[in-house]
């Protein structure tokens, strides 16, 4: 790369649980076909995208929050970077904020989910201002900072995330709790709190926390009634009503900014959406509804209006960064992109996902109030692989691993930018297994040594139902 116009600026911008074929700059018929004439634009990115260099063929390394974000932070594979599941290790690696720190940039990091994007799995490590579901007094301090000194800020948003559109009353209002109402009576639901998934993202009072799982017990009952197409159209009006009620006018200020000053601006999600059987909403899901997320590219000197279909990764976002600021390189997994040069951009890169979980939901939510509650990580739950995906030259191979000792696989080719299965390939299957298997014979990193827990807490912990 010659001739690098050099960021003094970068904001990074996570729309969590954003579907790529829901951006309408796509042309994707997704969103008119579960809506109909109900169907919305998502106008504020289709002009961005005009703009800039969209990559609608970007693969995520992971479909849950924290870990598919540490891989974007790093650079660095799951399996490399100590986060390859919800909330179990904390991270291993340093992340750009750290680098940018030591470069001299002021850090700032702004989250929905300051529980799994927080100070318990290291994500504060190299932040100078930390704000929590508070955009608007974190760009008042970037725009305050960047007068004087090279910023590298981070504004996560999750209202797109269930429940969908609101997030929180904070930022909806009267119309979170009357949705669940509405829901609650349209499905002749009693009010229940006592929903499958306990866990939560963000520290909530009792009010919201009571409406957050009698959302998530609409959910469960929805998923029971293989009623999918009713959750994909509560996930696209939730995206229209995050969009119109909170994010629109935010990211105007954001575009003025970077118009302004010697900014470069990326805007990408963690993951997607799908409902069916072998998918539940996310977290354990590996369909290329989920993994397949948008990228985006915007900034003085960036080529306007490309859309890449070429594959990239989401480890390969933060090479980049550092190619085009002064922020100091690492050891990564990841590859930069040559982004003046879009045009001539070829991949010949190979992208993966996988699956880890404990199996028992509430195991993970006793852990994840545990190291709350004691401000401190302990020994990391047993996990185990269920799932996994492998993309490379123009095929996927998505694995299954079942009970029994089974495996279950299927072939994909990619038709332009969607994925269609094929029958078996006994060539190419063969060569995907094998990048499968070199992938998963590296060293995973399982987390830095834990201090051997006080025995007064332990026989608390015990007492309580924990296994210390």
């Amino acid at each position: 790369m010659k001739n690098i116009n050099k960021y003094n600026h970068v904001i990074l911008i996570s729309l969590d649980t954003l579907r790529n074929d829901c951006i309408t700059a796509n042309k994707d018929n997704f969103v008119k076909k579960m809506l109909g004439k109900k169907a919305f634009k998502t106008e504020k990115l289709d002009q961005i995208i005009k703009k800039g260099v969209y990559f609608k063929n970007c693969i995520s390394a992971a479909p849950y929050t924290s870990a598919s974000h540490t891989a974007y932070f790093t650079g660095v594979w799951p399996n490399q970077n100590g986060v390859y599941e919800f909330f179990n290790r904390k991270i291993a690696r340093p992340t750009v904020f750290r680098l940018a720190k030591k470069s001299g940039f002021h850090t700032i990091f702004q989250t929905d989910f300051p529980i799994i994007l927080g100070e318990s799995l290291g994500f504060k490590d190299g932040v100078d201002d930390y704000f929590i579901e508070d955009e608007k007094n974190a760009f008042k301090k970037l725009q305050h900072v960047s007068k004087k000194e090279n910023t590298l800020s981070f504004f996560h948003f999750g209202g797109i995330h269930y429940p969908y559109g609101f997030h929180k009353i904070k930022f909806a209002k009267k119309d979170f709790p009357n949705k669940i109402k509405a829901l609650e009576k349209k499905y002749g639901l009693k009010p229940n709190i006592n929903a499958s998934d306990m866990l939560d993202e963000s520290f909530r009072d009792d009010k919201d926390r009571e409406y957050l799982l009698r959302y998530k017990s609409i959910v469960d009952h929805l998923h029971f009634e293989s009623k999918y197409q009713d959750l994909l159209e509560l996930y696209l009006e939730g995206l229209d009503y995050f969009l119109k009620n909170r994010f629109n006018s935010f990211f105007d200020k954001l575009i003025d900014f970077v118009d302004k000053n010697n900014a470069l601006l990326v805007v990408f999600a963690d993951h997607g959406e799908n409902w069916n059987k072998n998918s539940r909403g996310h977290s354990d899901s590996v369909d290329d509804e989920v993994l397949r997320v948008p990228l985006l590219f915007y900034g003085k000197n960036i080529p306007k209006n490309k859309k890449i279909t070429e594959l990239v990764r989401t480890i390969d976002v933060i090479p980049t960064i550092c190619e085009y600021t002064n922020i100091k390189k690492s050891e990564f997994s990841g590859k930069s992109i040559d982004l003046q040069s879009i045009d001539f951009f070829k991949s010949n890169r190979e992208a993966y996902s996988q699956v880890w979980r404990v199996g028992d939901k509430r195991k993970i939510y006793e852990f994840q109030q545990n190291v709350l509650k004691n401000k401190k990580m302990y020994s990391p739950l047993k996990t185990k692989l269920e799932k996994e995906s492998v993309y490379a030259n123009g095929y996927s191979l998505k694995r299954k691993y079942l009970e029994d000792g089974q495996v279950e696989e299927v072939l994909f080719k990619n038709t332009g930018e969607k994925l269609e299965s094929i029958k078996t390939n006994d060539k190419i299957a063969s060569r995907l297994r094998k990048l499968l298997s070199d992938y998963n014979s590296k060293n995973k990193y399982v987390g830095d040594k834990i201090d051997e827990i006080p025995a007064e807490i332990a026989n608390g912990l015990k007492s309580m139902g924990y296994n210390v």
